[in-house]
């Protein structure tokens, strides 16, 4: 009875618990200790107790514990301060700790430790292919990834790439802008913003051949501001949430020596506390990175693996002083 009892407290069922310790030739005791992610066990003890798991569909009952949630982010190294994944990151870790969540940050560098102990979900920060090949292997676990390029395969919460583009687009049309260039990341969410762009200018009758300069920025940027002015652009929409059109704003007025908005005029991303700052304060898109970290921290701890949920978030634009209008 007191060992029932124990297992009981710990909020697992015995009798899975049994199945699970049978087919993994190991004692219920150990696959206990391997579900309260214990340090006692041997990493091939885990291993396989984890998968045989996995294989059933086993879940913990949550009432009786914390929730065990994997955040898998980038090496400190590559994140940008005040960037994107930071201030995600935060944010989810914020919403978790507020349920009383318990969080493990597993940074893609080290992307093969997520398979070494129990989760009750998964929130994706992250882009590297062996990161997702490695989360489409898992089974039976709520998934959710901060983009809809893998919606196939995980629960998404984004924000419409294409969408966000037509609408900088737009903006940008309707301030007399008819050369514009984008300096835009070179992976699926940025191609798609500049797509957007596109599209915003077909649909006001301009051919995109003439009227819009993708960049890539895997370009040095005083090389991308050079073909920008070269070209004759009278707007750069420089995208993501990161500090880049900070640096493009240094580099058009202090490298170059043209004036914003009266020469060229710049829109970016929102990073909030520094656009507002910048001279001339940004025009910028911001995303709602908070609520879009909370939406997967709910959908994380939900215990939904089957039916995938795909989440889109609007943008809001927010107008300052970095835009001239032409029109005027």
């Amino acid at each position: 009875m007191g060992k029932a009892r124990e297992r009981n407290k710990r909020g697992l069922d015995s009798n899975v618990l049994m199945s699970i310790a049978s087919q993994a030739k190991v004692s219920a005791g150990t696959v206990s200790r391997v579900f309260n992610n214990s340090d006692l066990i041997s990493v091939d003890t885990r291993n396989r107790v984890l998968e045989t798991a996995r294989q059933l569909g086993f879940r913990p009952r949550v009432k009786t514990r914390n929730q065990q949630v994997a955040l898998i982010t980038e090496p400190p190294w590559k994140t940008r301060m005040g960037g994107y994944v930071n201030t995600v990151t935060q944010h989810a870790c914020y919403a978790l700790s507020r349920v009383n969540a318990d969080i493990t940050m597993i940074t893609e560098d080290r992307i093969g430790n997520l398979t070494d102990s129990w989760f009750d979900g998964i929130i994706g920060i992250a882009w590297e292919d062996r990161t997702v090949d490695i989360l489409k292997e898992m089974k039976n676990l709520p998934i959710v990834w901060l983009s809809d390029c893998y919606s196939d395969y995980f629960h998404t919460v984004y924000v419409d790439a294409v969408e966000t583009g037509k609408q900088a687009g737009a903006f940008l049309l309707d301030k007399g802008h008819r050369q514009i260039a984008v300096i835009h990341e070179s992976d699926y969410t940025g191609g798609r913003r500049a797509q957007g762009v596109g599209l915003a200018l077909q649909e006001a009758g301009i051919n995109p051949e003439s009227g819009l300069l993708a960049i890539a920025d895997d370009m040095p940027l005083h090389l991308a501001v050079k073909q920008v002015i070269d070209t004759g652009c009278t707007a750069v929409w420089v995208t993501g949430e990161d500090m880049k059109v900070i640096e493009v704003n240094w580099i058009i007025q202090e490298l170059v020596g043209r004036k914003i908005p009266q020469d060229i005029s710049i829109m970016g991303f929102e990073n909030p506390g520094i656009s507002e700052f910048q001279r001339p304060s940004l025009t910028t898109i911001a995303s709602p990175l908070r609520e879009m970290a909370e939406k997967a921290v709910e959908i994380a701890l939900g215990g939904e693996s089957g039916k995938l949920q795909k989440i889109e978030m609007g943008v809001q634009l927010i107008e300052r002083n970095s835009v001239r209008n032409l029109l005027e």
